[in-house]
């Protein structure tokens, strides 16, 4: 009897605390006078998403990422999600279906972290995935290991042409793929190795209409044992700004958190922020909630989350930059994604997230006119 009371004070609790979050997503941007104000709250249960990637694009929003199963190896593909004010997400389709896919390509199963991109007028979508029909570790054949793959298109929605039908861009087990274009017009692909003892992240040229790496993979920074970093890392992310190189990466050496790494050169050398992880969560043994803020751990009792991460960016309605990624909470099994502005102080990355509170933020004035014609904004402000 005691024991179910529990349970129902537990459920009732947990029922409170999603309520409590979805609420300022039900509240739709306001506008007095001439300013906007755009309010959220997260996390947003509504993207079922690992590795959250938002893409502004032709006044919308849309939106890509590893969706479930996650870890059974057989999710349906990508799925495209696309939103009119970044809180209320609508389905739009498998931008690679599984379903639809012959039985014997090296793409077939287990799609993971999705993003697209925007470049010289084409969209690409990146992936990674393998065959578990065969044995991922196959490097004879090239058919079944878990690897990073190249999808092209005219438009956003499709549809996609796989530019890697017959084997992947890198030729060892690779994992989170991430593409990045230059000011000079070269294009780079980011990504991590995979099912080793040590992790590194990787940068390579890549030629986007042959849907090959240009170069060998140059190793740019590593796992590092005994840091929060030490039991591997993955998610990469870059941005430039103000000429230097900023590469996130997400490791789970203690729940989940993201750090950064900064080069003025795209294949080093690069040195990692002293003060990561920049941000994350975890729990400990007995429930307690904590939050890492700039390599502290914070205890916070009403946090929500279980873990953060995997973190991609975009531009926001405020016309900064902002980062979407995916976080896990108490009383729910599926991911959900979370989003929240960032912005630079003497070339340090400065974050509020993880929130989970109503937040408030202007639109930009140059984005008044059409609030969410994000694609065509070019100037990002640094100002909190």
């Amino acid at each position: 009897m005691k024991e179910n009371f529990r349970n129902l004070i537990f459920l009732t609790v947990v029922m409170v605390v999603i309520v409590t979050f979805m609420g300022c997503t039900k509240k739709e941007t306001n506008k007095t006078g001439d300013e906007k104000i755009f309010c959220y709250t997260n996390p947003n249960v509504q993207l079922e998403f690992r590795d959250t990637h938002i893409v502004p694009d032709n006044g919308k929003f849309y939106a890509v990422g590893t969706c479930e199963p996650v870890w059974s190896g057989v999710n349906p593909g990508v799925k495209l999600y696309v939103s009119e004010d970044l809180i209320n997400w609508i389905f739009v389709k498998l931008l690679i279906d599984a379903n639809e896919l012959p039985a014997d390509v090296w793409y077939k199963d287990r799609f993971w972290a999705p993003e697209l991109r925007k470049i010289q007028g084409r969209y690409y979508l990146t992936f990674n995935c393998q065959n578990n029909s065969g044995d991922y570790g196959d490097t004879a054949t090239m058919k079944h290991y878990h690897a990073c793959g190249l999808a092209a298109a005219d438009t956003i929605e499709g549809p996609y042409t796989v530019l890697t039908p017959d084997k992947p861009l890198t030729e060892f087990a690779s994992n989170d793929i991430s593409l990045f274009e230059d000011e000079d017009g070269k294009t780079y692909a980011f990504f991590n190795n995979g099912w080793t003892d040590l992790h590194h992240i990787y940068v390579a040229e890549i030629d986007l209409a042959e849907g090959k790496l240009k170069e060998e993979p140059v190793k740019l920074i590593n796992q590092e044992p005994g840091k929060w970093d030490g039991a591997g890392m993955e998610g990469s992310h870059v941005l430039k700004h103000e000429g230097v190189y900023y590469l996130f990466y997400s490791s789970w050496t203690k729940g989940y958190a993201v750090g950064y790494a900064t080069a003025t050169n795209i294949r080093g050398p690069w040195t990692k922020y002293k003060n990561n992880p920049l941000f994350g969560a975890f729990r400990d043994g007995e429930g307690k909630g904590y939050l890492f803020k700039e390599g502290k751990e914070i205890q916070d009792p009403n946090s929500p989350y279980v873990t953060v991460g995997h973190n991609q960016v975009f531009i926001g309605p405020d016309g900064r930059y902002w980062t979407s990624y995916h976080g896990y909470i108490v009383g729910r099994s599926e991911a959900c994604m979370v989003m929240d502005p960032f912005w630079f102080e003497d070339g340090k990355i400065k974050t509020g997230t993880p929130t989970y509170t109503p937040v408030e933020v202007k639109v930009a004035p140059e984005m008044l006119k059409v609030f969410l014609g994000l694609a065509q904004h070019k100037k990002v402000s640094d100002k909190h």
